[in-house]
Order: structure tokens, then sequence, then C-alpha cells
């Protein structure tokens, strides 16, 4: 599978209707709002739009097998809803065979702009699926396909993080931007390669803050400095997507850097926490917020 040009990604899969995507940006509500807060009438709630590659707008990423994050956003007709998304919705995934998963999701919003619903599943079967609302029956349902994990090189939870060379501060590896957040953030310290093999811990966010053209990507790379910045147990390391951003200038789409094609990455952010082995404890795609964040830190 080859990696999906993220602005392909963002621009094509989180549209649904007349969607608008508004501009990236950071939050003054510091609260870990995971649920709570005031809800929303049914009438505004029009689209449930999914933030992962659904496999027929974008190549597909779930597998079936090992568990599974999905996380979904919801919309009025003009805009991702923000301050009356409800507080809780009842998600239910229906399988071509006629199995039903049911999970309620609540609101995630801390430290993010927009909230999202976010369900961690186990689908026994590839072939396709389809997640609806039944407390919004006006509200579309949306299609996605499941794989085979074979058909899907992205690291998965239990496989080991994939060891290449990553920009540090004094070995920019043939990068062009080290960070391309507006100040350089911290975690370009150390190597992954030799992070690997320091029997430390291992948090790589996969991120390029500065091209952050929705608010869906949300202010990752500072949630992380957040609540990362004094781990000295932990390796933590931000890779950036694109050998060099420049080239966008020209007209043409940069080269991926290593880490990127390693983990065969069609999206991104994406934020993988691994123990002292390399063993993937956590992996959070696309979208999250601090309560998230800080639940997988918690793991090592």
């Amino acid at each position: 599978m080859q990696p999906l040009p993220r602005r392909t990604f963002l621009a094509g899969g989180l549209a649904a209707g007349s969607l608008v995507l508004a501009a990236c940006g950071g939050s003054d509500d510091d609260s870990n709002d995971a649920g709570g807060g005031a809800g929303t009438a049914e009438a505004e709630l029009a689209f449930l739009v999914a933030t992962f590659p659904d496999g027929f707008r974008q190549q597909a990423t779930v597998v079936a097998g090992p568990e599974q994050r999905i996380a979904f956003v919801v919309a009025d007709q003009i805009d991702n809803l923000r301050d009356t998304a409800p507080a809780t919705l009842d998600l239910v995934i229906a399988g071509a065979d006629g199995n039903l998963l049911e999970t309620a999701v609540e609101r995630r919003v801390d430290g993010i702009i927009t909230p999202y619903y976010a369900a961690t599943l186990t689908f026994p079967a590839a072939g396709q699926y389809t997640a609806s609302l039944p407390g919004h029956p006006d509200v579309a349902p949306v299609d996605f396909l499941v794989l085979d994990r074979a058909a899907v090189p992205i690291p998965q939870v239990g496989d080991s993080l994939p060891v290449v060379p990553t920009a540090t501060f004094v070995d920019l590896k043939g990068v062009a931007d080290l960070c391309t957040r507006a100040v350089e953030c911290p975690f370009h310290e150390i190597d992954l390669i030799d992070a690997a093999a320091n029997d430390k811990p291992t948090v790589l966010l996969v991120a390029t803050p500065g091209f952050c053209q929705t608010d869906i990507c949300g202010p990752v790379v500072d949630l992380l400095m957040d609540e990362a910045a004094d781990r000295d147990d932990l390796n933590v390391i931000h890779a950036e997507v694109y050998v060099d951003p420049a080239d966008f200038e020209t007209g043409a789409f940069p080269d991926l850097t290593d880490v990127v094609n390693a983990a065969a990455l069609p999206f991104e952010p994406a934020l993988f926490v691994a123990d002292a082995d390399n063993v993937i404890l956590a992996r959070l795609d696309t979208t999250f917020d601090r309560s998230e964040l800080r639940a997988a830190l918690a793991l090592v």
C-alpha cells in the first residue's frame, strides 16, 4: 500500500456533503471534557464522518483480528460540531454477516478544538461494515472496509515499532526541516535507532505541525510537550512527514521521511507508544486529545 498524501486524505476523507473544515488552531479549554457538557439538538447533527481512511475514498487501514481504534466527528450542514456536539453517542457497527458491534462513545475534546468519538473494537472478519447512530435516524450511516491484516502493513498493537533513522538536533539525516512547529519542539534529542537500543520505552509521534490545515489534526505536538516533556524515563521522538516541505512551492510533492515509509503511514498524525522491548502498546491515529494521550502514556 502506497502512503496517501496527507492533504488528499484530509481534504477527501473528512468531507461529507457540505461539511467545511476550519483552520487548525489551539483550544482555550484545557479541561478534561471526555464526555461532559451540553448536548446538541438532534436537528443540528447532520453528518457522521470517519476520521480514518474508509476504503472507498482512500485505501482502507482498518484490519480484522487485532483490536482497532476508529474515530468519528459529527457535523451540521455547515461545519464540524464543537460546543454543541453530544456528550455521548450510541454507535452501532454492523457487518455484512449480520454481526453487530454496539458501543457508547464519549465526546473527547480535551485540549483540542473539534470533538471526536473514538471506539476500540475487534472486527471478527474482513469485509464491509456500516457505522450508524440509532439515536439520530436522519444521519446517514458511514460505510467502511475492514481488510485482512496481511493487506495492511501499518504496524499494529503487539507488533514491533519500525526502527529507522530519524532527524535529531545534531544530525538532520537529510531532512530539511527538523521540526515545522513555529518553535521547534524538544523531541529531537535521540534517533529512533538509538532509542530502540537503550532499554527505555519509546513514544514516537509522526506529525507535521507546520502543515496542519484542518482542525482535525489538532495541536498534537503541543499536547505531547505538555504531557511528556518531563518523562525522563521515556524516549520521546517527533518525526516530520516530509523530507523537504519546500518542494510544495515548486508544485512537486515532497518525498516522505524514512519513518513514514517504514510504517507505511497513509495518514498523519500517528502516535506510537512502545515498551522497552520495542513492542507497540498503543497507536493513536489522525486525531487524539489530551485524555487519550495521557491514557496511552500511562501504559509505559
